[in-house]
């Protein structure tokens, strides 16, 4: 599959999914900056990533700030920002990708060839200030109106 075609749909999907089940207005930011330069240190972070196989191979990733976990799990459940918890949080970060990752693959793969595993959360030590600089693949940087995201396509 090309690479350059499943960015593209990925930021459509990126787009459409936290704008209409999240109500974050983001900006897809083109540049070239590292994860580590694009969070602030120190910034506590949560991520999740969903592996993908068959005519393609690889993982999809999403790394977003405590906060904006906080305030999508609240838009999504309709709920103040003090009644989430962990667990809803995290649930929320999932299914944040698999909508996001199922979006992108509606777009670019409508026959199906490419199937979804199941979303995890990335380690708190693996999304550490120093270890940013390890994840891999193509990053798409984002921002909201008050913070940043990023998601990513790490082909096998």
């Amino acid at each position: 599959m090309e690479k350059a075609a499943m960015m593209k749909a990925m930021k459509a999907s990126i787009s459409n999914v936290l704008e209409t089940m999240f109500y974050q207005m983001v900006q897809i930011v083109d540049d070239d900056c590292s994860l580590q330069t694009w969070f602030d240190q120190g910034q506590p972070l949560l991520g999740a990533t969903l592996n993908f196989a068959g005519a393609s191979e690889g993982t999809f990733y999403v790394i977003i700030p405590i906060e904006v976990a906080n305030e999508i799990t609240a838009n999504f459940l309709g709920l103040d920002t003090g009644e989430i918890d962990a667990g809803q949080r995290t649930d929320t970060v999932k299914e944040a990708l698999n909508m996001i990752s199922g979006g992108m693959l509606s777009i670019f793969d409508p026959k199906g060839a490419v199937k979804l595993g199941i979303p995890e959360m990335i380690a708190k030590d693996d999304l550490s200030y120093d270890k940013l600089k390890d994840l891999q693949g193509d990053v798409i940087l984002l921002e909201t109106e008050d913070n940043r995201m990023a998601a990513a396509i790490a082909m096998d």
